[in-house]
């Protein structure tokens, strides 16, 4: 079970970060080396492909928030799934209304 979980996050971190960068080379969306740097990486986790790989809910979780630890933006087709804690917006304490 962890060895098919591990290639699949090894097939989606390889297709994300090919992808990507591969669009956004051929767009000319990549801008300076900064820019590209302060972005975090995302990935694109097919949740109803997990579901028919045999994989359940909680794990599913579990892998975008391991992936969200490492600094990866995390998604489904429809939703943020797990994200770094430097890119939620603090609400609260003062800084909403």
């Amino acid at each position: 079970m962890r060895l098919s979980a591990a290639v699949l996050i090894g097939a989606l971190l390889a297709g994300a970060i090919g992808g990507i960068g591969a669009s956004q080379l051929a767009e000319g969306l990549i801008g300076t080396d900064a820019d590209v740097q302060s972005q975090p990486p995302l990935i694109i986790l097919s949740v109803a492909d997990a579901l028919m790989a045999g994989h359940d809910a909680r794990q599913i979780r579990a892998m975008a928030e391991r992936l969200a630890d490492g600094g990866f933006l995390v998604l489904d087709g429809q939703a943020v799934l797990a994200a770094p804690a430097e890119l939620y917006l603090p609400l609260g304490e003062g800084t909403g209304r």
